[in-house]
């Protein structure tokens, strides 16, 4: 029987044992190898998160999870993408933490040749930072710094490398700044953190800029704001997206001057659409990278070299040991990034 990770009303971890049931003509079953540990959304079900958005409400007991990696043991009769034996990567609905998932046909992407299981896991957390990165549109040439160097901040760093001619990196975990991509400028936080920032954009300054952690971000903003591009009458401009949950209080208009904020929130277009992960596919043409789209393009850059992930996956755990893995994340000033659970 599948053994699967659940959360209980009273914030515990609990494994519990499933039937095997039958699958849908639209589903897949599949092996867990690896799954990934949310530090935001889970570590906040368990209430161990430091700015937990769930608060102390009670949760309904629920598997847990959403990222993992793992062989294709069987298929559903409309299924012809994957087949058995073969490695995949699953996110959104159905990939939790357990031995066994059963996931929808969109929920599922072959993992190209080149990549492990290992580097896959955490193909949710990459399209996160994929779509925090997509709404900021970037430019050739821009300049862009990124607050938080944990695993988003780290993702989020390399995407705007490709694109920027200054990617500057910000945190105060130097050990964290050691893994900074090529083409990212890491930067201590401190008392001259931000007259080196100034000096990276000059002379154009920022022209977008990521907050990639919890918590208040309205402190930070505020030392950020006076670095943005700006015209002769000091009005900055530029953009600031907010993939990582930060909060932040602001006055617009005049103070404001012309940032725009960009929430985001999901993997892409149809991440949690029951329709779309069933097999309902947008029209390219309007819709041009859904989250499944995204998780394919992902996975080519890490088998292209593009995309680093390996260096970033810094604990394994046994599944058996969950509850050590989310402790290790919530640890005050933790040197984890990516936080796997291992099944083999």
């Amino acid at each position: 029987m599948p053994k699967v990770l659940n959360t209980d009303p009273v914030k515990k971890l609990v494994f519990k044992d499933e039937e095997r049931r039958p699958l849908a003509p639209h589903e897949v079953r599949v092996k867990t190898v690896y799954s990934y540990l949310s530090a935001g959304t889970e570590l906040a079900r368990l209430n161990m998160a430091p700015h937990s958005g769930e608060g102390d409400r009670e949760i309904p007991a629920r598997p847990i999870g959403y990222s993992m990696a793992g062989t294709v043991l069987e298929t559903g009769a409309a299924i012809t993408h994957v087949k058995k034996g073969q490695p995949v990567a699953c996110i959104g609905n159905g990939a939790f933490h357990a031995t066994e998932v059963v996931v929808a046909k969109n929920n599922v992407v072959p993992v190209p040749a080149g990549v492990g299981l290992r580097e896959a896991a955490p193909a949710a957390m990459m399209c996160f930072a994929l779509e925090g990165v997509r709404k900021a549109k970037l430019e050739l040439g821009e300049h862009a710094l990124v607050i938080g160097a944990g695993l988003m901040g780290q993702f989020v760093s390399q995407m705007a490398a490709r694109v920027c001619s200054v990617t500057v990196l910000m945190d105060r975990n130097p050990a964290r700044l050691k893994l900074a991509g090529a083409g990212v400028t890491p930067v201590l936080a401190g008392d001259d953190a931000w007259e080196k920032i100034r000096a990276l954009a000059a002379p154009y300054g920022l022209e977008a800029v990521f907050f990639c952690f919890g918590g208040d971000a309205t402190a930070l903003y505020e030392k950020v704001k006076p670095l943005m591009s700006a015209a002769g009458d000091e009005v900055p401009h530029g953009r600031m997206s907010f993939p990582g949950g930060a909060r932040l209080t602001v006055s617009l208009a005049s103070s404001g001057g012309n940032l725009q904020f960009l929430s985001s929130s999901k993997a892409g277009p149809g991440y949690r659409d029951k329709a779309y992960e069933a097999g309902d596919e947008y029209p390219t043409s309007y819709v041009k990278f859904p989250f499944t789209r995204n998780v394919r393009v992902l996975l080519g850059d890490v088998a292209a070299g593009r995309l680093k992930v390996a260096p970033l996956i810094t604990h394994e755990f046994p599944f058996e040991d969950a509850r050590k893995g989310y402790e290790k994340l919530a640890a005050p000033d933790t040197d984890a990034l990516a936080v796997l659970l291992k099944y083999e």
